[in-house]
């Protein structure tokens, strides 16, 4: 190999563009997948637009790294079509991404349900990475922005020329260049931009585990303020998702894990920016005894508190802006009216309110805020058994590229090693350097 990575007949074995998780664990594997094969290492190319591969890596899970998760339910995933992630699962499952990360030098542990490095950073994971990038004589291409990607009739090969006119030639195409979602982090839906190039079908990109945005003034008014509670998301009254979790109040709408884990249902029920259907978020704030037992002290504080203003009512109930605009929103009444002059029905209002807190959405923060993307590359188009193509060979594609997204909660994540593993393998097992056995499937 000549010291740019590439052979001496300027032919790369395997062009991976993107240099995250699912990139560089395809680009690992495939080296250990002629390995044990007892075969050279191959020539492996990555190229990445940042200055240093892992940069979305860095801030998964809030830079503590959710790689994974013990509940593996196929309803964490959602595609378009629906068996693709199903069956790549089932290829590859979870002990097997926990072994590939403990081969490279992860270790990792488990907080209830949810996976990080033991270390609890993101940093010790790219660092994993890199290490083993180097282990495996991968080499890397820093600000490399891909312009355009095409295949040669003839030859046969990939060729990709970069910003700074740069070009290489590969005999295999990895795109793993992320979606369309944050794009600090250079995840700007290139990759959708060359798999169109291809040839390939694309569904609009949307925002995923993403903030909502609401029309009620409440949100504004409680803005910082956050609260565990049971949400609720409606569609025209019927349930689409439940979740418990901490709820943020914040100017534009409502936040938080909770928030974010049912985001997705809004992405997907939107059109040109604009809810297909009228959709509600419903907050209960409390268990049902719990508001048994409110309920009874509300009636008791009429009588005990009866000369204090309304807005005093809930007070140590709940914190006092967030019992107070509670009341606003339950009541048509001036807050400085006497709490005995509260009807029976006015606490039974207040009540209900507890038990369902209700905020219009108007739909969801953009891309730029999300931190998935739902859409991606047209899976009809790819095999769930090793991420290639159908209608390019030799092309692979992998993460958050195609069609699959998970909800929050190291499922991304996990997509991204599982593809990952299943392109690395494919790759390197159809390449000239690993002869096939005869009668082997090809995965395709």
């Amino acid at each position: 190999m000549s010291e740019n990575g590439i052979n001496e007949n300027g032919i790369i074995d395997l062009l991976v563009i993107g240099a995250g998780a699912s990139g560089m664990t395809a680009a690992i594997v495939f080296q250990k997948t002629l390995l044990s094969e007892r075969k050279p290492l191959g020539n492996v190319v990555i190229l990445e637009k940042n200055d240093r591969v892992g940069k979305k890596v860095m801030v998964t899970g809030n830079g503590r790294c959710n790689l994974s998760n013990k509940d593996m339910s196929l309803s964490h995933f959602h595609c378009h079509v629906e068996e693709f992630p199903e069956k790549a699962i089932s290829l590859v499952p979870q002990q097997q991404v926990l072994a590939f990360l403990g081969e490279i030098g992860i270790v990792t542990t488990y907080e209830e349900n949810k996976l990080f490095p033991m270390s609890k950073t993101a940093a010790s994971v790219v660092d994993a990475f890199r290490f083993a990038l180097d282990d495996f004589d991968i080499k890397v291409v820093p600000n490399a922005e891909v312009e355009e990607v095409s295949k040669d009739s003839e030859s046969k090969l990939f060729q990709v020329t970069c910003a700074d006119k740069s070009t290489y030639s590969a005999k295999k195409l990895l795109i793993a260049c992320g979606g369309a979602c944050a794009p600090y982090t250079g995840t700007t839906g290139d990759g959708y931009k060359f798999l169109s190039m291809l040839g390939h079908k694309v569904y609009a990109p949307k925002p995923s585990i993403v903030q909502l945005v609401t029309e009620n003034y409440v949100t504004k008014a409680l803005s910082g303020l956050k609260l565990d509670c049971d949400l609720t998301l409606l569609c025209e009254d019927f349930v689409v998702a439940n979740q418990f979790g901490e709820v943020l109040f914040t100017d534009y709408g409502l936040s938080g894990p909770a928030v974010l884990q049912v985001s997705g249902e809004v992405s997907r029920r939107t059109r040109k920016g604009r809810l297909s259907m009228p959709m509600k978020v419903s907050l209960k704030l409390f268990n049902d005894p719990t508001i048994m037992n409110i309920r009874e002290d509300i009636y008791a504080r009429r009588e005990e508190f009866s000369d204090r203003p309304l807005d005093q009512l809930l007070l140590s109930i709940l914190p006092q802006k967030i019992g107070s605009m509670l009341i606003r929103t339950a009541l048509d009444r001036p807050m400085s009216m006497p709490v005995s002059a509260l009807t029976d029905g006015d606490i039974e209002k207040i009540i209900s309110t507890m038990r369902s807190w209700e905020f219009d959405v108007i739909g969801t923060k953009g891309l730029e805020s999300a931190q998935t993307t739902i859409g991606g590359a047209d899976c009809e188009e790819f095999s769930p058994k090793s991420m290639q193509s159908r209608i390019v060979p030799g092309l692979y594609a992998t993460g958050e590229v195609l069609d699959v997204d998970g909800d929050c909660g190291g499922y991304n994540l996990t997509w991204a090693f599982t593809s990952g593993i299943l392109a690395g393998s494919h790759s390197a097992k159809k390449s000239d350097i690993y002869q096939q056995k005869a009668g082997e499937p090809d995965g395709n």
